[in-house]
């Protein structure tokens, strides 16, 4: 009976301890857990790919038009000097929007706050074209990466914005409102890969302009368009693809208006261009049935000649600019780059300035010109955006052409970086002295517009006679300086206190001073292997030929003017300048006859600086005692 009792007893002891190790159990798992700490750098997590920088083969490459992101690539160097160079002068600095938020987590909705946060759920992304070509792209560099679309629930995303999150696990969200929110996101995880760029945890891009339009004139594609609609279809994809990656939401057909294929090219970009965030504008100068049609469908036109309806006008006269602005319609103000900024006479205007576009134009003057200046793309884009107007349309005729589509893009991209930065980090991955390339390209290419103040020529890369000096009319104080002709410098008593002012023979010595820096940096640089990079240096050389070519005629201009009133001697100092101006123009065509054909535009107008340097010859001839 012991033994029994003994039994029991025991048997008894362990369910009991059985019985309090289940209700401990279910009490621990009941109770509320303990948020564990969690480190900042579990937090924000930095990713630092080490991709290759070519440009991944999804997408075909127009020798016409190539995308920016293989444009402009630098060649690798012959020798690793890295010098220092200094950098643009503070005096063409301007004021910055706000710096950009910090990579910070989404708040809560204020209507929500007080209840638990949820995450936008992920949805299942339409099947466009457009994601799947932005998706394969970001897959190319990132294959494991799992990508995640979802709706935005942030009430600071605009519809084209969109926010990225990069997680350690593979894991990447990208939030937005749209599918161009999306196919944006996207596509800036792409170019960060692609260039090996710092990957953030977290960070966030809205539009700094709403209308961002690039012009294309008379393109190829229209006059001599592909007999397959495929074919056609798939070359208006490769031009929106690459609208969509420069970050331009308008595209700007500039055509005589009834072109043959028009009908066709503006119905398949009606079915096209949606997914790509890009909008379709025709700059026409004839109305025709094809425009009237494309109108009742809802398309937009825009008109040099203001018209009734849907238009959009186009010009350069500020007070007809204001009159349409004040009826509420839209207006496109062109004007040739001459500075980085807009001129006073636009913030005049103090209601409906969403209403004007500006149309930057570097097509005019620029024709056949090299033009690579990202820290004034940067600070024109900044101006459009402090001023409040409704965006910015670039047309382009400069060579090669998507190196100014490159510099702007990046400026829509992050108008408050740092220009110039952008284009150094990135060079300098792929070779060396890439400051020395980037301040040989900004003085080249601010030689035109300082010819452009002088107002000698609409299109002065073809050169000026020396009369043309004595009836120009030179920039307008409404960009902020003033800029005096040949006759206001010769009456000059004395030099202006101004510092905003700057006379004839200022301006000579600035071109000249710009040219002497290219000639200086282009005999320190190698002999680029890459095509563009060739075609560029040998460009940059024809503008600074060209800016001593003007800077010789300026002084020329000056001396003949003393001259006629007098001074005898200033007749030979004239000849001596009209002499230089000559040799500068041989140089000139040189080079231009190593880009284009030979009897090139350069070359057909030589001849004519030479008759005229020996009709002044025989003119301060006659005039010897």
């Amino acid at each position: 009976m012991a033994v029994q009792r003994e039994t029991a007893l025991a048997l008894l002891g362990v369910g009991l301890v059985l019985l309090l190790l289940i209700v401990g159990a279910a009490l621990y798992m009941a109770s509320p857990s303990q948020p564990q700490p969690v480190s900042e750098t579990e937090r924000t997590p930095t990713v630092t790919p080490t991709v290759p920088p070519t440009f991944p083969t999804t997408q075909t490459v127009s020798p016409t038009s190539p995308p920016a992101i293989v444009t402009p690539s630098l060649p690798p160097p012959t020798h690793a000097a890295t010098p220092t160079v200094a950098p643009a002068s503070g005096k063409e600095t301007f004021t910055s929007l706000p710096a950009p938020l910090p990579p910070m987590p989404l708040p809560q909705l204020p209507s929500s706050s007080h209840l638990p946060q949820a995450k936008p759920a992920s949805v299942t992304p339409p099947e466009t074209e457009a994601l799947r070509w932005a998706q394969a792209l970001v897959s190319t560099y990132r294959p494991r990466w799992r990508i995640n679309l979802t709706r935005g629930v942030d009430p600071r995303l605009t519809a084209e914005g969109y926010a990225v999150t990069v997680e350690p696990n593979n894991q990447v969200t990208v939030e937005a409102k749209t599918n161009v929110g999306w196919l944006y996101g996207l596509l800036d995880l792409a170019e960060r890969l692609q260039w090996r760029e710092p990957i953030p945890a977290q960070w966030r891009w809205s539009p700094p302009l709403a209308e961002r339009g690039l012009v294309v004139e008379n393109p190829e594609w229209l006059v001599r368009a592909p007999r397959s609609q495929e074919a056609m279809r798939n070359l208006l994809r490769e031009r929106l693809k690459e609208l969509a990656w420069w970050r331009f939401n308008t595209l700007v057909i500039k055509c005589n208006g009834n072109e043959a294929n028009l009908s066709r090219v503006l119905n398949l970009l009606k079915q096209m261009a949606h997914d790509y965030g890009v909008r379709v504008v025709v700059w026409a100068k004839v109305l025709s049935p094809t425009l009237q049609t494309w109108l009742q469908q809802g398309g937009q036109v825009a008109t040099e000649v203001p018209a009734q309806g849907n238009f959009i006008t186009v010009t350069t006269d500020i007070d007809l600019a204001a009159n349409q602005i004040s009826q509420g319609k839209v207006v496109g103000l062109k004007f040739q780059l001459v500075a980085p900024n807009i001129p006073s006479t636009v913030l005049q205007f103090r209601r409906n300035r969403e209403k004007l576009l500006l149309v930057v134009g570097l097509d005019e003057a620029y024709r056949e010109i090299f033009w690579f200046d990202p820290a004034w793309a940067h600070q024109l884009v900044r101006s459009v955006a402090d001023a409040g107007l409704g965006g910015l349309w670039l047309t382009v005729a400069s060579v090669p052409p998507t190196w100014a589509i490159a510099a702007f893009a990046q400026a829509l991209k992050n108008p408050n970086a740092d220009g110039e930065a952008i284009w150094i980090n990135r060079w300098a991955k792929q070779g060396h002295q890439a400051d020395k390339w980037l301040v040989l390209f900004r003085e080249a290419s601010r030689i035109v517009p300082e010819i452009l103040w002088l107002g000698v020529s609409h299109q002065p890369q073809y050169g000026s006679s020396l009369k043309s000096f004595f009836i120009a009319r030179p920039i307008d104080s409404s960009w902020g300086f003033t800029v005096l002709s040949v006759p206001e410098t010769l009456k000059l008593v004395r030099r202006p206190d101004d510092r905003t002012t700057l006379t004839a023979d200022e301006v000579a010595r600035r071109l000249e001073q710009r040219a002497s820096s290219v000639w200086a940096l282009a005999a320190q640089l190698p002999e680029p292997a890459a095509s563009d990079w060739k075609a560029a240096k040998r460009l940059a050389l024809l503008n600074s030929w060209l800016g001593q070519f003007y800077a010789n005629k300026i002084d020329a201009a000056l001396a003949w003017g003393r001259f006629e009133e007098g001074d005898q001697k200033s007749g030979q100092e004239c000849l001596l300048h009209l002499t230089k101006s000559v040799k500068a123009w041989e140089q000139v065509v040189n080079l231009a006859s190593t880009i284009y054909r030979t009897n090139n535009r350069w070359a057909l107008r030589l001849p004519e600086w030479q008759r005229e340097l020996a009709e002044y010859q025989a003119l301060v001839a006659g005039a010897m005692p």
